[in-house]
């Protein structure tokens, strides 16, 4: 691991050594894999009269993303929900942590079984295979803890093994993408359900899709800084043209955006 920055102010840093490559391998490995459930989740809720909702939750998906580019570019050091919550108050930064906190436990509890359950499926003939399927919830707890122990080595070394899985995984989605185009078809599509409440329920039952949002906020306080930028200003303006009064420096920098740094 790799040890952390303290700076001449006595600010604590988390090493900024994740380049984009790797950002975008974890952020994809969490959210860009929830399409992989998300098309069955809507069947399962709505049959074939699931595009509508599949409809709802990429527009959805594509508001939260604008909004976390708002984020991560106001809260640099990472933080996401709870950087941003904290300017308004402790406690309020607290309760959207602990939100996350049960987010991402249930997410990785859910993510993990479903996955095991579709690797196994069609393969109960063998006998370890089979063991592991009767024995779901221990092993999807065993592989959890393997991936517990790949991140405590950071963000580096795990986003390079998330490198190394997603572009087998993209390329294979963009051959199952290719295959199936020419078989697409309205043909089959239903009305959605014309009782509201019931439409609410597929809907919800397929939103988990926004659960990995906050993946790439936490990852902004370990990439590494862009040309021109520093700890303390962690991300470069054009400030050349822009009038002195509404130049960003470090003070009006730190005044404008709290909580720039980790303290110890």
């Amino acid at each position: 691991m790799a040890d952390l920055i303290i700076t001449e102010s006595g600010a604590v840093h988390r090493p900024r050594n994740v380049d984009w490559k790797r950002a975008a391998a974890l952020l994809y490995g969490d959210w860009g894999t929830s399409k992989a459930y998300v098309i069955g989740l809507a069947f399962l809720a709505a049959g074939f009269s699931s595009l509508p909702i599949i409809l709802a939750v990429c527009t959805l998906t594509g508001l939260v993303g604008i909004n976390y580019i708002v984020i991560c570019r106001h809260f640099p050091d990472g933080g996401g929900v709870y950087s941003a919550a904290r300017s308004q108050g402790r406690l309020l930064a607290v309760i959207g942590a602990l939100l996350l906190l049960a987010d991402l436990t249930v997410t990785a509890a859910l993510s993990g079984w479903s996955a095991l359950t579709y690797i196994t499926s069609g393969a109960e003939h063998i006998a370890w295979i089979k063991f592991l399927r009767d024995h779901i919830a221990l092993t999807t707890i065993a592989v959890l803890l393997i991936m517990g122990m790949i991140n405590y080595f950071g963000p580096k070394h795990s986003g390079s093994l998330a490198v190394a899985l997603a572009v087998p995984t993209l390329i294979v989605v963009v051959v199952l993408i290719a295959i199936s185009t020419p078989h697409l078809t309205t043909h089959f599509l239903q009305p959605r359900h014309e009782s509201l409440g019931a439409l609410w329920v597929q809907f919800v039952g397929v939103i988990l899709a926004l659960s990995g949002a906050e993946t790439i906020a936490n990852v902004t306080g370990v990439m590494k800084l862009d040309p021109g930028s520093s700890f303390i200003t962690p991300v470069t303006l054009a400030i050349d043209s822009a009038p002195e009064s509404a130049r960003m420096t470090p003070t009006n920098w730190t005044q404008s955006v709290p909580r720039l740094s980790w303290r110890g």
